[in-house]
């Protein structure tokens, strides 16, 4: 009588090796892609949070907070980027007419880091009227 040895065969790890790498061929940009649409979510809660302080400056200023006040809209402690720092946020007032005080604005957000990839829903945008747009229409 034969003995046969019990195990794998190589041929058989080959093949269990080549399916697992299929599978996370087919899973990895999936959960990447999802983990970016989660982290949009950073860019709008901190446009959310900035404009209603730009409210709150304007009540207390008579005026909307411009690119050098920053500081002043943003909980982050670096004063310019969202609470996790997946994006950047700048405030613009070129839409107003002349300077100081500024009847306008409008507050940015752009990935940056890993979020910089997520070239759907790259920037963010919320103006003094609420009005939201993105990179394309779906980002919001």
């Amino acid at each position: 009588m034969k003995c046969r040895s019990q195990g794998f065969t190589l041929l058989e790890l080959l093949i269990a090796v080549a399916i697992i790498g299929i599978i996370a061929a087919i899973a990895l940009p999936s959960y990447q892609d999802s983990i970016q649409k989660t982290r949009r979510s950073d860019a709008k809660i901190a446009l959310s949070e900035a404009a209603a302080r730009q409210e709150q400056f304007f009540a207390t200023n008579n005026s909307y907070a411009g690119s050098g006040d920053l500081g002043a809209l943003v909980t982050n402690s670096d004063g310019q980027s969202s609470p996790e720092g997946y994006y950047a946020l700048s405030v613009g007032n070129a839409a107003c007419a002349g300077g100081p005080p500024f009847t306008c604005y409008s507050i940015t957000a752009t990935a940056v880091g890993s979020q910089a990839d997520d070239a759907q829903c790259a920037t963010f945008t919320i103006n003094q009227i609420g009005q939201k747009t993105g990179t394309s229409a779906s980002c919001w």
